[in-house]
């Protein structure tokens, strides 16, 4: 073979490499957050190991963590005007944009259990949102209950009438109006100050995500543990796309995209649980009263009653469709 036509051959193979690779769909994911995070630790490789499942398809999976293409607050307005693409989202911090994401926030009551069930079912909490989300030039791709606050103190608060006059950390106006609604008094302290506030006696208990007792080192400044069904709202994580993106995408793709990402935020949403079920175990071996309130147990009837006036003034923020299915039976 000549010299050109080893350079003619060089060069047809270098387009032919340049032409697939044009060819890929790339799918970039913006994460923020500690590696630690059950969201970052278990999504992106769980979304890996969708993708080779789901071969052929044309989609190259980037994963950007740290808050390189934007952070949690970020999301609400990145995701809609396209500077970030795809990115993991706190649901609750959208009810600025998207106005039935409040629900995550309202005293249902309801356990993560009956949460992801409404999550599933035809015509559901995902059905639904995505359609509010659609309006904001937004795809809602995936959801996953990363579960509700836990209050921690150094004495029992098992049932409303122990909250009387008792000063306590809330992260949220919402949780706020929740404390209040108790007859205690709401203190708003940063997350990283929570350890000083309870060992001091700044505050008589605080409330934080589950995930934060182990982080926080709360066993050393606190006994026990309240997680209170969902009186105090939920934390929803999810996966948003920006759609205007999204409708771009090679159709094939996009439904490889769509379906890896339904397995992977399923794969989290189990993480999530397994979690719980070690920190919980890791809380009561370090000497902490853990108590997850039930419908089977006389103090949540308490809490429904103190939080049925607070929950119908939420459901009227709500969309009909939304607030239907919250509302008690």
């Amino acid at each position: 073979m000549t010299v050109i036509g080893r350079w003619g051959l060089a060069a047809g193979l270098f387009a032919l490499a340049m032409g697939s690779a044009s060819a890929q769909t790339a799918i970039p994911l913006a994460t923020w957050g500690g590696q630690s995070h059950v969201g970052v630790r278990e999504f992106p490789p769980a979304m890996e190991r969708a993708l080779k499942e789901l071969e052929p398809h044309g989609i190259k999976f980037q994963h950007f963590p740290g808050g390189q293409l934007g952070q949690d607050k970020d999301m609400p307005v990145a995701i809609p005007t396209g500077q970030v693409k795809f990115g993991w989202i706190t649901v609750n911090g959208w009810s600025g944009t998207v106005r039935d994401s409040k629900v995550m926030d309202a005293p249902t009551g309801l356990s993560m259990a009956q949460l992801d069930a409404l999550i599933d079912k035809p015509g559901g909490l995902m059905e639904q949102l995505q359609k509010a989300f659609q309006a904001k030039n937004s795809v809602l791709l995936g959801l996953a209950d990363l579960g509700p606050p836990a209050l921690v103190s150094k004495v029992p608060l098992l049932k409303p009438a122990d909250f009387k006059g008792k000063k306590i950390r809330v992260f949220s106006e919402g949780l706020a109006e929740a404390v209040r609604a108790l007859g205690g008094s709401p203190v708003q302290i940063p997350f990283a100050d929570v350890y000083t506030a309870m060992q001091y006696g700044t505050v008589d208990a605080a409330i934080l995500g589950f995930q934060g007792v182990e982080s926080q080192r709360m066993y050393e400044v606190g006994k026990y543990v309240l997680v209170p069904a969902s009186f105090f709202g939920t934390t929803m994580m999810g996966w948003a796309a920006n759609k205007t993106w999204f409708d771009s995408l090679p159709e094939a793709d996009r439904k490889v995209f769509v379906k890896a990402v339904d397995q992977a935020s399923r794969h989290n949403r189990k993480a999530i649980l397994e979690e719980i079920e070690h920190l919980t175990k890791n809380y009561r071996d370090r000497g902490m009263t853990v108590t997850f309130l039930t419908e089977q147990m006389p103090e949540y009837a308490q809490f429904k009653t103190v939080f049925d006036p607070v929950l119908k003034a939420a459901l009227k923020q709500l969309s009909p469709p939304i607030a239907a299915l919250v509302a008690p039976k």
